[in-house]
């Protein structure tokens, strides 16, 4: 099934008694597991981590008890486990609704996929993946804010996210803090209260490209800090770049500009006009250029080895510079 097929049945309170979760990003699985726990309720909860992983013990937790309740198993991993055994645990779980498996896949570097251990969940499995636009990641923040009680204000979330480098799991931390202090979640309390890993934001490394000044102190602090990532630093620069383009379209399609139809949100005024004044800068083929170099930019990260990534990743970012100015 798809996010949107989980939040759904969620929402309507009718999950099944057992199902797996999968992703690279490891905050959205707890999130979604912590949501589904709280949703079956049940008395008795068996938490499982990779390496105490024990089939007979786990089956000896479903067994039925003289005290009765509901018994549900979590387990947490970055490695699939006997597809022959996973099969006997959800038909225990088949047969008996009182007993409920959630199994969470945190999919690393060294992660092999098992499709016939995935099949076994008989579809109720669900694959996340991170954020590839401000909008999606509001969508998640304001979900943390409802479950934290937090006033939603999607300035201040997006004004968080942007200071953490665009990190899900770090913005959540600062709405935690925000929630445990009871402060008020608005701007003026963000720009007090929220400060980031990086004495450099991506936000000002993009905007230093994409206006053709020089951006190699920025980019060498950045990436100095303890977030940084090259994958990620070209996701970033991908979603930024698409943002102006959707905006572009939108713009060159109907003739005006309606920023919550194109993004989901309304920026502030201010973000508006930039991002306005960004998209009218470009043609459509200046576009696909932007985006051709950032994917063979990707492929060659991906796959060449012994390759020196930060200072390959400053040469494409130049070469970028180069081409917009072209």
């Amino acid at each position: 099934m798809y996010k949107r097929d989980l939040d759904a049945l969620l929402f309507a309170k009718k999950l099944p008694n057992f199902i797996l979760l999968r992703s690279k990003d490891e905050f959205l699985n707890e999130l979604y597991a912590d949501e589904i726990l709280k949703l079956w309720g049940a008395e008795n909860l068996y938490t499982v981590y990779q390496n105490e992983y024990d089939f007979a013990a786990i089956k000896e937790f479903f067994a039925p008890s003289l005290f009765g309740g509901k018994n549900a198993v979590y387990i947490k991993t970055s490695k699939f486990g006997s597809t022959k055994e996973i099969k006997d645990l959800i038909e225990i779980c088949i047969k008996n609704k009182d007993s409920f498996l959630l199994y969470e896949f945190f999919e690393d570097e060294n992660s092999k996929v098992n499709d016939a251990f995935i099949k076994a969940f008989n579809g109720n499995f669900v694959r996340f993946f991170s954020p590839n636009n401000p909008s999606e990641a509001l969508q998640i923040l304001n979900r943390v804010c409802q479950n934290l009680g937090i006033y939603q204000n999607s300035t201040a979330l997006l004004e968080i996210y942007k200071i953490q480098g665009e990190n899900l799991s770090l913005s959540v931390a600062e709405l935690s803090k925000f929630a445990s202090l009871n402060l008020k979640l608005n701007l003026e309390n963000v720009k007090a209260n929220v400060s980031g890993l990086s004495e450099v934001s991506f936000e000002e490394i993009f905007n230093k490209i994409l206006h053709l000044q020089d951006f190699r102190d920025e980019f060498f602090t950045f990436i100095q800090s303890g977030g940084y990532n090259e994958s990620e630093f070209i996701s970033y620069m991908y979603s930024s770049v698409y943002r102006i383009f959707e905006i572009h379209t939108h713009i060159k399609l109907f003739g005006r500009l309606d920023f919550r139809e194109v993004l989901g949100y309304t920026p502030p005024p201010n973000i508006q006009n930039n991002l306005k004044a960004e998209a009218l800068k470009f043609n459509t083929d200046k576009f696909k250029e932007m985006f051709k170099v950032l994917n063979e930019c990707e492929f060659i990260l991906k796959t060449k080895a012994g390759l020196d990534k930060t200072y390959f990743l400053l040469s494409e970012m130049l070469r970028f510079q180069r081409v917009i100015s072209a």
